[in-house]
C-alpha cells in the first residue's frame, strides 16, 4: 500500500472520528491523496463527481423519498387500520399489526426512519397501553422500520445498483423473499413474548362487522395497489425503476390532496422542502463517493484487501464471515446509505471471486446493515423509536436484544444462502 493511500484512509479516519459530516469526510480524504501523490488530476475528480450526480438510476431517489413523504397523509392510517383488523385475534396481535405496518409503510416510502417513526408514533403508545414491555415495542417498531431497506421500492437498493452497476430491478425482486422471512421472524418472536407475558390481544377487543370489514379494506385499497403499479411496472418491463418512482409521487399525490383530502397546500410545500432537503445531502456523499470508489479501483485496494485476507487464510467460510462481521460492525457506527458507498468498491469484488452474484451481495449486505441499525451505538432506528415514545434508551435492553438476534440469525441466512435472493429473480425473468 503506498503513502497516499495510507494517508487518505488515516484522513478518512481522523474525519469521522471528530464528527464531520461523511460528505466532507470523504471530500477532505480524497483531497489529501491527491496532495500526495500528485495524481489522478483533480478536473478528472470534478469529473467523476458529475458522473456520479447524474447516473439514470439516481433520478429514482427523490421521488421515492417525496412519494413516501406524501403517503403519510391519509394512507398509514389507513394501512394500519386493515393490518389489525386482519391480525387483531392472534396472540400479540398489536405488534403484529405494527410489523406488518411497517412492511407496507417501508413498501410505498423506502426509508426506515420514516417507517419507524410514522407507525411509532400511531401504534407504539397504544402497545404500551397494552402492557408491552417498553424495550420489545421500541424493539418491534425499530426492526419494523428497517424492513423499509430490503423490501422494495427502497432507497438504498437503489443506491446500490448505481454503486455496482447490478439491475435496480433485479435488487427489488431479490429482495422480496428475505423481507418476508424477517417479518415472520419477528411476528414469531413477538408471539411467544405476548403468549408469555400475556399480551394476547390487540387493542381491538370486538369483532369488526361485515360492512366495518368492507370498509376497512376498501379504505386500504388505494395505498395497498402504489407498491403492486410501482413495482409491477418496473418488472413487467413497462417503465424503468426511475419512471416508476414518478408514477409513485403522482399516485401519492392524487391520494393525499384529491382522495382522502388531508394534504394542505403549507404542509405540501414542508414535505417538498424535506425531501429537497434529504436528496440534497445524499447526492452530495453519492458525488464525492463516486470518485472515491473510482480512486479505491485504480490503487488496485480490492486486490491488496483481498491479498490480505488470503495471507491469513484461504477458507471462503472465514473470509465470508469476516465481511460479514465488518458489515455488521460498520453498521453500528456508520449510516447505511454511507456504507453502501464507501465499501462496495472494495468488498463487492472480493465477493465475487468468492462466488457470490452481485445480487447476492448487494441483498446480504442490506441484511447486515439493518442489524447495525438496531445495535449501538448509532441504532439510528432504535433512537426514533426511542424518541417517538419517549422511552430511555438504556430501558430499550434487555428486550430489545432479542429482536436484534432474531434480524441477526434472518441476516446469517441470507447471506449463507443464495438461493433466498435468487428465487424470485430467476422465476420471473
Amino acid at each position: 500500500m503506498n503513502t497516499g493511500l495510507i494517508v487518505l484512509f488515516v484522513v478518512l479516519g481522523i474525519c469521522l472520528l471528530i464528527g464531520l459530516p461523511v460528505a466532507f469526510s470523504i471530500g477532505i480524504s480524497c483531497m489529501a491523496l491527491l496532495t500526495v501523490n500528485g495524481y489522478p488530476p483533480l478536473d478528472i475528480v470534478v469529473q467523476r463527481m458529475a458522473s456520479g450526480a447524474k447516473s439514470f438510476n439516481m433520478m429514482a431517489m427523490p421521488m421515492f423519498i417525496f412519494a413516501g413523504s406524501l403517503m403519510v397523509y391519509g394512507s398509514t392510517p389507513r394501512l394500519m387500520r386493515f393490518a389489525n383488523m386482519m391480525l387483531r385475534k392472534m396472540p400479540g396481535g398489536l405488534g403484529a399489526t405494527a410489523l406488518a405496518a411497517c412492511g407496507f409503510f417501508g413498501a410505498v416510502s423506502g426509508s426506515g426512519v420514516a417507517s419507524a417513526a410514522a407507525i411509532g408514533k400511531i401504534i407504539g403508545p397504544e402497545m404500551l397501553e397494552q402492557k408491552y414491555p417498553r424495550g420489545l415495542t421500541v424493539g418491534l417498531i425499530a426492526a419494523g422500520g428497517t424492513m423499509a431497506c430490503i423490501i422494495p421500492p427502497s432507497i438504498v437498493m437503489v443506491v446500490y445498483a448505481s454503486s455496482s452497476g447490478a439491475s435496480v430491478g433485479d435488487m427489488f425482486l431479490a429482495g422480496f423473499v428475505p423481507g418476508f422471512i424477517c417479518i415472520l421472524a419477528l411476528i414469531g418472536l413477538n408471539t411467544f413474548f405476548a403468549v408469555k407475558r400475556g399480551n394476547k390481544e390487540s387493542v381491538e377487543k370486538t369483532d369488526y362487522t361485515a360492512k366495518e370489514r368492507l370498509r376497512i379494506t376498501g379504505d386500504a385499497l388505494l395505498p395497498l395497489l402504489m407498491p403492486i403499479f410501482v413495482l409491477g411496472g418496473v418488472f413487467s418491463g413497462i417503465c424503468t425503476a426511475t419512471e416508476a418512482s414518478v408514477v409513485a409521487v403522482i399516485y401519492s399525490f392524487i391520494l393525499a390532496v384529491f382522495v382522502y383530502r388531508e394534504l394542505t397546500l403549507r404542509e405540501f410545500y414542508k414535505v417538498a422542502a424535506e425531501s429537497v432537503v434529504t436528496t440534497g445531502v445524499i447526492m452530495l456523499i453519492i458525488s464525492v463517493a463516486t470518485p472515491f470508489g473510482w480512486i479505491m479501483s485504480i490503487q488496485n485496494v480490492p486486490t491488496l484487501f483481498a491479498g490480505w485476507l488470503l495471507s491469513i487464510t484461504s477458507s471462503k467460510f472465514l473470509i465470508m464471515a469476516f465481511i460479514f462481521l465488518l458489515l455488521l460492525l460498520l453498521g453500528t457506527f456508520m449510516e447505511t446509505m454511507c456504507i453502501i458507498i464507501l465499501v462496495t468498491p472494495i468488498l463487492l469484488p472480493i465477493a465475487q471471486t468468492l462466488g457470490m452474484g452481485v445480487v447476492h451481495y448487494g441483498v446480504s449486505m442490506l441484511m447486515a446493515l439493518m442489524v447495525g441499525s438496531l445495535t449501538p451505538p448509532l441504532s439510528v432506528n432504535l433512537f426514533t423509536s426511542c424518541r417517538v415514545l419517549n422511552v430511555k434508551y438504556d430501558e430499550a435492553f434487555p428486550d430489545t436484544l432479542w429482536v436484534i438476534l432474531t434480524v441477526t440469525a434472518c441476516a446469517l441466512l441470507t447471506f449463507a444462502v443464495p438461493g433466498i435472493t435468487e428465487f424470485l429473480p430467476a422465476i420471473l425473468k
